[in-house]
């Protein structure tokens, strides 16, 4: 196939040309994973899984123990209504530390 000025001002008339089947892949996965680059990749890939993995799990718990600390906190200001003020900034100390964690990680 030569190369052609293919410039038109109807770009079907590009697509209404030559049509190249491809090639099959003559790569397979068994392949790519036997070379050196290949493991180095599976290696990457389960790192980063694990990584997300202990992120969720952080983050749930953060969460978790911020609503508990919340439930407490509004328990204890009916129980107690003086330590109120205390107990807020407990709660929002806190929850600051575990968004900076989890922000962190």
């Amino acid at each position: 196939m030569r190369n052609k000025n293919r410039y038109t001002e109807d770009p079907t008339a590009i697509l209404a040309d030559d049509i190249i089947d491809p090639s099959p892949a003559k790569r397979s996965i068994s392949l790519l994973l036997s070379s050196r680059s290949g493991s180095l990749m599976l290696q990457d890939a389960m790192l980063q899984a694990g990584n997300d993995h202990c992120r969720a799990l952080l983050a749930q718990t953060a969460l978790e123990h911020t609503g508990a600390l919340a439930v407490m906190a509004g328990r204890l200001s009916t129980i107690a209504p003086q330590g109120s003020q205390y107990y807020q900034a407990i709660l929002a100390a806190y929850a600051q530390k575990a968004v900076e964690k989890v922000g962190r990680w």
